[in-house]
């Protein structure tokens, strides 16, 4: 597969953002490093990987997986299983994975998919990136779509079901709205910590609590 824009170090530690398309993934990175992340016009209309050398650690953003615009199951697959090739031979320098998902709309998609007897995609990314990658955070985006009253609900919900993929985590959830800045001072302190843990240096994000 073709790879443009490969910028990043594949030797320094990863962190890797994944998400279904059209979950703020992009805009997230974007807020986060101040570099111009490319935002596909359609769902899923990017097929390979981004790499930004990001200080001290290589920021990858990689394709929206799940629906895309104009494809064909085939190739829906092909990038999936191209997704999870790439990530499990960056295995060794993950340091770090964003699970990114939208709120708003995951009980509706999850009851979908179960209802077909299939596990729903952003659970069965978060129990794939739970086995590769020391850490993994889930950000619950487009937190400003849900009522205010329900959203506590929500996100038990959420929690709920990403343990009962990967019941030997607790999940790490971050609530957020990308395009409103909501939340972004609490995922940057997060991944601050879990990278001090690690005994590996912060970048200089570009989002601050005074952005």
């Amino acid at each position: 597969m073709k790879e443009p824009g490969l910028t990043g170090n594949q030797e320094k530690p990863m962190i890797v953002f994944a998400g279904r398309s059209n979950v703020g993934k992009s805009s997230t990175i974007r807020a986060l490093t101040g570099k111009k992340v490319r935002i596909g016009k359609k769902p899923g209309s990017t097929r390979w990987e981004l790499m930004i050398d990001f200080g001290p650690v290589t920021i990858v953003d990689i394709p929206g997986f799940g629906y895309m615009a104009g494809q064909s199951k085939t190739t829906i697959e092909e990038t999936k299983t191209n997704v999870v090739q790439k990530l499990e031979s960056w295995k060794d320098q993950l340091v770090l994975a964003v699970l990114i998902i939208d709120i708003s709309l995951f009980r509706e998609l999850y009851q979908r998919w179960s209802s077909r007897g299939e596990i729903p995609i952003d659970v069965e990314f978060y129990g794939f990136l739970s086995e590769i990658s020391p850490n993994v955070i889930v950000v619950a985006n487009k937190m400003d779509k849900v009522k205010k009253r329900d959203l506590a609900g929500e996100v038990d919900f959420l929690k709920s079901k990403l343990k009962e993929i990967a019941p030997t985590r607790d999940p790490i959830v971050i609530l957020m709205s990308a395009q409103k800045k909501q939340g972004l001072a609490d995922l940057v302190s997060v991944l601050d910590d879990l990278l001090m843990e690690q005994d590996l240096d912060r970048p200089k994000w570009a989002f601050t609590s005074t952005s």
